[in-house]
């Protein structure tokens, strides 16, 4: 993976934009709730781009959908 990442040692496993400790579920819950990835970016992340945090987004649909169909198919 590109922007995602897991480690134990870090956030307990869970998916984080890799090189920090932000999980991809916190990021997902801002856009939920209305927020811009730019707004993200500038809000909550200023040290992050954009394009990263949108890669990020990108990375985890994906890995739902390949979970999905890997599911479905089983």
């Amino acid at each position: 993976m590109k922007y995602l990442e897991s480690n134990l040692q870090i956030a307990s496993g869970h998916n984080v934009i890799k090189g920090t400790r932000i999980r991809i579920t916190h990021v997902l819950r801002l856009i939920v709730e209305g927020t811009s990835i730019e707004d993200i970016q500038k809000d909550w992340y200023p040290w992050l781009s954009a394009s990263m945090i949108r890669g990020a987004v990108d990375e985890a649909i994906k890995q739902v959908e390949t979970t999905t169909i890997s599911s479905t198919h089983a």
